[in-house]
């Protein structure tokens, strides 16, 4: 563990040191190069030329949603040994990441599920939108991640986590599995969820260090895993939307246009 260091410096040189963040800063500061880079590759590549503005935007802000996100948690995790003022903002700011790759996520999806209905679409943008606002505001207020207010913050998350799958619930209701995976690439958003419910249990119940304590300090513990498997699920994430927006281009009756409008 480093001690406070009251000193940006300080702390930003502490990236270059092994200590107990060492690995949840780099997971995340690698993973925000590795989608920058990737961004630019799309930007200049043959598919973005060829997409719609909308879909351009959809696929723009899920990449500018991971960046953010990603470079959130790596300020977290370099300056949370700054001071305690620091700590607490770099952390509310961390959580306001999170929220708002929550949101990139909602949207980018919602955007193919309801390609040809444009007013459904609206409706679930403005759900997500205004519940991600309000756990934000939730997020970045420090009454309220006092223990008075658990119950609403566990309810501020659970409106959000609602309103994220509110849109895909409707979709295999009216449209099925298959058309769905077709339309909005229902396989690769699944595997997200259940890919970051995997890393989020094994930071809640710290796995594996509980069963071997002293052994996962540095590396390999709960938080690290989380970190490497929020990676894994958004880079899965992005290949569904790839396939996607370039399936309504090419695809037999999917040419980025809907014949009913």
């Amino acid at each position: 563990h480093r001690a406070a260091s009251y000193s940006y410096w300080k702390s930003v040189n502490s990236i270059f040191e092994i200590h107990n963040e060492t690995a949840n800063i780099w997971s995340h500061l690698l993973g925000a190069t590795w989608f920058l880079l990737m961004f630019i590759e799309f930007f200049y590549s043959g598919l973005a030329y060829h997409i719609s503005l909308g879909d351009g935007v959809a696929l723009g802000l899920y990449y500018l949603c991971v960046m953010v996100c990603f470079l959130l948690s790596t300020s977290f995790h370099t300056f949370c040994d700054h001071s305690s003022d620091v700590h607490k903002l770099s952390n509310e700011l961390d959580h306001l990441g999170i929220v708002l790759l929550m949101w990139g996520t909602g949207m980018s999806g919602t955007h193919f599920a309801f390609y040809c209905h444009p007013t459904i679409r609206s409706a679930y943008f403005a759900l997500l939108t205004i519940t991600a606002f309000g756990c934000g505001l939730f997020t970045l207020q420090p009454k309220f991640r006092q223990p008075d207010y658990k119950t609403t913050r566990y309810l501020m998350y659970v409106l959000l986590d609602a309103s994220l799958f509110a849109p895909v619930l409707h979709g295999l209701l009216s449209f099925g599995v298959s058309s769905l995976e077709e339309m909005m690439g229902l396989g690769s958003f699944l595997h997200l969820a259940v890919i970051n419910s995997f890393g989020a249990a094994l930071y809640v119940w710290r796995i594996p260090e509980r069963w071997y304590p002293g052994m996962f300090d540095l590396i390999g513990h709960g938080h690290n895993w989380m970190h490497v498997l929020a990676l894994v699920g958004a880079l899965v994430r992005l290949q569904g939307l790839l396939q996607v927006a370039d399936a309504w281009q090419r695809g037999g009756h999917m040419h980025g246009f809907c014949n009913a409008l």
